[in-house]
C-alpha cells in the first residue's frame, strides 16, 4: 500500500470515529515518533493529531472525507514512490465549506535515522468537486472492483505471471466473497459497517503497485512477450482508480 494513501485511509477513518461517537483515536503512527512527524496547520496556527481532532470538533466539523484529483489512472506508474501517484487530500465537512488539508512529505535526516516530517495544511478546495462516482453505493464500487480484478486476474495468467492472480487477485476477490482476511494495518472504528471492512481488506490485499517485486517490475516485459503491454498499461490503470475509488467509497461511507 502506498504510505501516503495508507495514512489519509487511516485520519479520515480514525477521525469519523471521533467525530460521530467520539471512539478513541490514538494512533501510534500519527505520534510524534523518531520516524514520523504529523502536524497540521491553517497557516496560522498547527496542532498534532489529537489536537487537530480537538479543533475540529471546536468549530462543528461533522465529518472528514477524503477524496483524490481527477483522472487517477494515468499516475499509476508512480504511485509506489513517494510523492507519486493520484494527489489526495481530506476535506472536512460541516465547519468550513470547501476547505481541503492537503498533505506534505519531507524526508530528513535525524540523529541515526531518516525522520519523515508530514504537513497536512488547510486551503481552498483544488481537487475539483466530488465526482458522481464518489457517492456511489458500497454494493456498486465493490461491483466495479471485483470486475477490475477478474479482468486483471486473466491477465495475469495470459501473460505466465500467474504469481499475481494466485497470491493476490483471487485472494482479493475471495475476501469480498466474505473469506477471512488479514486483519487491516488498522483498525476500522465501530462506525463502520463489515461491508466497508471487506472492501478495504480486499483493496490492501490487492494493492500491487511499487517498484522492485511489484507488478510494475516484471510484469511488463511478461506482457510485451505477449503481445498484451498495450492491455497490461489498460487494465493495470483501471485496477489503480478501482482500488482508490473502492478505499475512499469504504472510509467515506459514514458521509453519505
Amino acid at each position: 500500500m502506498n504510505g501516503e494513501i495508507h495514512q489519509q485511509l487511516l485520519i479520515t477513518s480514525l477521525g469519523n470515529g471521533y467525530l460521530i461517537h467520539g471512539t478513541d483515536a490514538s494512533s501510534k503512527e500519527l505520534q510524534h515518533t523518531d520516524s514520523v512527524h504529523v502536524t497540521f496547520t491553517d497557516g496560522s496556527q498547527s496542532w498534532d493529531w489529537p489536537g487537530w481532532l480537538a479543533y475540529l470538533r471546536s468549530i462543528g466539523c461533522q465529518r472528514l472525507m477524503m477524496v483524490s484529483g481527477s483522472q487517477p489512472e494515468e499516475k499509476w506508474q508512480t504511485s509506489g514512490f513517494a510523492g507519486g501517484g493520484a494527489r489526495a487530500g481530506i476535506i472536512t465537512l460541516g465547519a468550513q465549506q470547501n476547505r481541503i488539508w492537503i498533505p506534505h512529505w519531507e524526508s530528513r535526516q535525524f540523529r541515526s535515522s531518516v525522520r519523515w516530517n508530514i504537513t497536512y495544511t488547510e486551503q481552498e478546495q483544488e481537487l475539483g468537486q466530488p465526482s458522481e462516482r464518489t457517492f456511489l453505493p458500497l454494493s456498486e464500487v465493490e461491483m466495479q472492483f471485483r470486475e477490475v480484478l477478474q479482468q486483471i486476474a486473466a491477465l495475469a495468467e495470459a501473460i505466465q505471471q500467474s504469481f499475481w492472480k494466485q497470491n493476490f487477485f483471487d485472494p482479493g476477490i475471495a475476501i469480498l466473497d466474505g473469506a477471512s482476511a488479514p486483519r487491516l494495518a488498522f483498525e476500522l472504528p465501530d462506525v463502520y459497517s463489515d461491508e466497508a471492512r471487506r472492501l478495504l481488506n480486499a483493496v490492501y490485499k490487492t494493492w500491487v503497485f511499487g517498484a522492485m517485486g511489484s507488478w510494475n517490475d516484471e510484469p511488463p516485459y511478461s506482457a510485451y512477450e505477449h503481445g498484451k503491454s498495450e492491455e497490461y498499461e489498460q487494465i493495470s490503470a483501471r485496477l489503480y482508480a478501482a482500488l482508490l475509488r473502492t478505499a475512499q467509497a469504504a472510509v467515506n461511507s459514514v458521509v453519505f
